[in-house]
């Protein structure tokens, strides 16, 4: 869904995540592997973005839930390095994502050490959501505005518009980049700088910084220097 329009001015949306039990959980590698097949996609879309919404005490190493897993609940270093090496966002679809998710676990099964049937100290519980949202009333419709706006919106205004937004776009183009196009060359690198972002390296705060840094700089004056 367009929440900015090709034209005119650009409208904050937000998003949250309702979590949803899928039914599935698994405390042995063998019953993550025979999980991972039957999860909703939705559930993938949680597990692997939805910490960027979840509230945080402190950053993990590892940026997805089940490389955490891996490593805190089974112990598995190695496997926890394998899945969290994964980058999403350079799948076409949820469906490779799942496709590669399970090879790399049924690659550390066919090692065949005792991690393969080894409790975990905790359960992984596999979990759906729905997304929901929410108009924020925010509106800008100048350039000389925008990284203003978008340093001040919040981080599910933040995660809706920049990462969800490349997931909806067929393009791989963010909100922010699509709304730009409108103004011509003028945005031209400021566009270009945008989508040379890896949009899942970084935490959200650390990618909200990036971003407005990048529209600080190319949207001063026009664009100019």
């Amino acid at each position: 869904m367009n929440t900015t329009g090709a034209n005119g001015p650009f409208r904050f949306m937000e998003c949250s995540l309702l979590p949803v039990s899928t039914g599935f959980r698994a405390q042995t590698l063998r019953e993550l592997r025979s999980a991972v097949p039957e999860i909703p996609e939705s559930s993938l879309y949680y597990h692997f973005w939805g910490r960027m919404l979840r509230p945080h005490i402190a950053e993990s190493e590892f940026n997805n839930d089940f490389a955490s897993w891996a490593d805190g609940g089974l112990g598995d270093t190695e496997l926890a390095e394998a899945l969290s090496a994964v980058n999403p966002v350079k799948c076409k679809d949820l469906g490779e994502l799942r496709s590669i998710l399970e090879d790399i676990l049924e690659a550390r099964l066919d090692q065949g050490d005792f991690l393969s049937w080894k409790k975990a100290d905790r359960e992984f519980y596999f979990i759906a959501c729905k997304k929901f949202m929410f108009d924020t009333g925010k509106v800008t419709s100048s350039l000389e505005d925008f990284p203003v706006a978008v340093k001040t919106a919040s981080r599910q205004s933040f995660f809706h518009h920049f990462l969800d937004g490349r997931r909806r776009s067929p393009e791989g183009k963010d909100d922010f980049s699509l709304w730009l196009e409108q103004f011509g060359e003028g945005t031209a690198e400021v566009r270009r700088l945008l989508g040379r972002v890896d949009s899942y390296l970084f935490s959200l705060g650390e990618l909200k910084g990036q971003i407005v840094s990048i529209l600080e700089k190319g949207l001063r004056k026009g664009g100019k220097k």
